[in-house]
């Protein structure tokens, strides 16, 4: 993997003019500076909180039972423990970047990754651009079921070499791993977490509305698609037009140095790890969505996964775990970042200002004539994401309270489940308190800031694809 930075440590010469320019601080700064504002907040915002009452194995809000509670501003030790409680409450998907992503490299140091890449590429010809049509387009059909974009986490280590490889840069092999998963998982159809949670809250039949998500999923990923080529195709041509030059030469100078004895000869052993590799990795994911797996079971699978791999080509046990140890090393920046953005949400959690913002926001909502509230709910959901970057989470604390409202104005509650879904799944690709978004750029080495000037043209795309769909949702009348 790539030795791992955030912004700050893109060094430039102090004297030099583009040392003026400002540059995004670090990921860890923006969280922590995050966490005292919320800290301010607590002696600020009046308190508040909604009662709540189980609704399918997770605590719901109950709708209309807002009241104001004596304030509690947040002490020393809160702030202080904010990070670290916030890690232990995350430890899924710390656990998960650590174990799937340790997983993946090891695959790859057994050899079975390089050979499956030398496959594809030989399949492919000259038609080499196709690969980014056809992994992100998978990727996002998984998505859009399982409803899981943390597997961008496993997508990474193989698409990172690849994309070098092919002569492409760190961004676009970035864009793969997490534009199929996500855009997948914002124009989901089956996804249980948010959909089915949303499904739940609302009264709706499981899983409903799938036809029409359907279009704007397929939509949506082609427009993906076709970004992605078209800048890829521009670095490719130039490849002076990447965002990160000198992070691509190291990468590259790294994996040439791996590959660099000339052809390879691969063994049997690691043809058939490779196709035994292939078969658990569909199976993983038809027991992701088969028995509705969550981040620990899936964590345990893939290193089982890379395990069984490892012994089939031949390695013994004591080199399975060096390789493990090495290839968490490469992730575990990663990991980190995952714990230290959910401590956000703990400092609001303990400062009882999150349903009091909740509240707020939905006097702001009430009012406003169908259409607009149907993409106000939207903008609330995708701005919350900030604050609660879990969809479920999302799903049991506002929902009980923009249902409601939606029904005093006649949107029926589907097109609210919409707004919630797009609005999160859009959220995830550029808030900082998202751990598997960050977690991957983290994996990659790209800075934060890079990514964003990426993103943001194609956010602002994807944005009026998801307030035409909500506006059309609202004229048809979608039930």
């Amino acid at each position: 993997m790539a030795t791992l930075h955030t912004p700050s440590e893109q060094k430039t010469d102090s004297k030099s003019p583009a040392a003026k320019k400002f540059v995004i601080p670090d990921i860890y700064v923006i969280l922590g500076a995050m966490v005292l504002i919320v800290a301010v907040l607590s002696y600020i915002m009046p308190a508040g909180e909604y009662a709540r009452t189980m609704v399918n194995g997770r605590s719901t809000v109950v709708p209309g039972s807002f009241q104001f509670i004596e304030q509690t501003p947040l002490s020393f030790m809160q702030i202080m423990s904010a990070i670290p409680d916030g890690m232990v409450k995350a430890a899924d998907v710390v656990i998960l970047t650590l174990l799937v992503g340790g997983a993946v490299g090891v695959i790859r140091m057994a050899g079975v990754i390089n050979y499956a890449i030398d496959k594809l590429l030989a399949a492919l010809g000259a038609r080499v651009s196709l690969i980014m049509f056809v992994l992100v387009f998978i990727f996002s059909l998984i998505a859009a079921f399982v409803g899981t974009p943390e597997l961008g986490i496993a997508y990474l280590p193989i698409v990172l070499p690849l994309m070098l490889r092919l002569g492409y840069d760190t961004t676009s092999a970035v864009a793969i791993a997490l534009l199929g998963p996500s855009v997948g998982f914002a124009f989901a159809l089956t996804a249980p977490a948010t959909i089915g949670t949303s499904h739940i809250v609302g009264q709706l039949p499981m899983f409903s509305g799938a036809g029409y998500r359907a279009i704007f999923l397929v939509v949506s990923t082609l427009i993906s698609i076709a970004y992605l080529m078209r800048y890829a195709a521009r670095v490719k041509a130039d490849p002076a037009r990447s965002l990160t030059p000198e992070l691509d030469a190291t990468l590259r100078s790294k994996y040439q140095a791996e590959t660099n004895a000339g052809p390879v000869e691969y063994t049997v052993r690691q043809r058939i790890a490779a196709v035994a590799t292939l078969v658990m990795f569909i199976a993983i994911i038809w027991s992701i969505l088969q028995f509705k797996l969550g981040f620990v079971p899936i964590s345990g699978l893939f290193m089982g996964m890379a395990v069984v791999c490892s012994l089939i080509v031949g390695q013994r046990l004591n080199d399975i775990c060096s390789n493990y140890n090495e290839a968490m090393r490469g992730v575990m920046v990663g990991a980190l970042i995952c714990g230290v953005a959910r401590g956000v949400s703990v400092a609001l959690e303990n400062g009882h200002i999150l349903d009091t913002m909740v509240y707020y926001l939905a006097q702001m909502l009430s009012g406003l004539p169908t259409s607009l509230t149907a993409i106000g709910i939207w903008i609330v959901e995708w701005a919350f994401n900030l604050v609660v970057p879990s969809g479920a989470g999302k799903a049991v604390i506002t929902l009980p309270v923009f249902f409601p409202l939606a029904d005093l104005v006649g949107l029926h509650r589907q097109v609210v489940v919409l707004g919630l879904q797009w609005g999160d799944g859009l959220a995830n690709l550029m808030q900082p308190t998202e751990g598997y978004f960050m977690a991957i750029i983290a994996m990659a080495g790209l800075p934060f800031g890079k990514w964003l000037k990426f993103y943001l043209p194609l956010f602002a795309i994807l944005s009026a694809v998801c307030i035409i769909g909500l506006l059309a949702a609202v004229s048809i009348g979608l039930n």
